[in-house]
């Protein structure tokens, strides 16, 4: 599932600065990662598909596109409760549709007008979306920013059923890679090709307050 590159080429890719959605897609779909415990990872790998007697349809569950945010967020898979990294693919179509529904969880006046607006949008929404510092390979906090996706309700449901095309677990993959990093043969890491993502109409940037990306 996941197309490899160089941190080099990674990074040379990428803007420095920024608010950006950092993933691998192509023209159909789009990788997003979650950390999950062992029940719900072999169930979610199983069954193609969320679910399960641990899995909780009530609760946000968090969609992270950038590899090495999740990577940070989860301690490289060593975090309780975040042992399994997944890679979801999903399509375009449904990103985008999550996207156009998100709201963000800060106020900006520019977007919502006033915090009155902003705080009805963000209690009844089924998409939050929540900017966060990007974090290098060695953890360490850059000027890019990378973006994280709550989903739930109705928005997790069709997320479950209608969007995902393959999930996989990729935490021996990550663990490769942290070996690497530990014993500093950055030349030989490997991470997911990723790249700035563009939604089809891109008026979505503006209401998430991206940074606009040249095509």
């Amino acid at each position: 599932m996941l197309i490899l590159e160089s941190h080099d080429e990674h990074e040379r890719h990428l803007p420095a600065i920024g608010k950006f959605i950092i993933a691998q897609f192509n023209k159909e779909s789009i990788i997003v990662y979650q950390a999950f415990r062992d029940s719900i990872a072999q169930h979610a790998v199983e069954h193609q598909r969320f679910g399960g007697d641990d899995y909780d349809f009530h609760r946000t569950t968090w969609l992270k596109p950038s590899f090495l945010w999740m990577m940070h967020y989860s301690g490289w898979a060593q975090k309780e409760n975040q042992e399994n990294v997944l890679a979801i693919k999903m399509t375009r179509k449904g990103f985008d549709e999550i996207l156009r529904f998100a709201v963000m969880t800060t106020f900006y006046k520019e977007i919502y007008g006033s915090n009155a607006s902003w705080k009805k949008q963000l209690e009844t929404s089924e998409v939050q979306l929540q900017w966060e510092p990007y974090h290098d390979l060695h953890g360490n906090k850059t000027e890019r920013k990378a973006v994280k996706i709550g989903l739930s309700g109705n928005m997790l449901e069709r997320f479950n059923n209608e969007w995902i095309q393959e999930i996989k677990n990729v935490t021996p993959y990550v663990q490769q890679q942290q070996d690497l990093l530990n014993v500093n043969r950055v030349d030989d890491i490997r991470v997911p090709q990723e790249r700035a993502y563009a939604p089809g109409d891109l008026t979505i940037l503006t209401k998430i307050d991206a940074t606009t990306i040249s095509l």
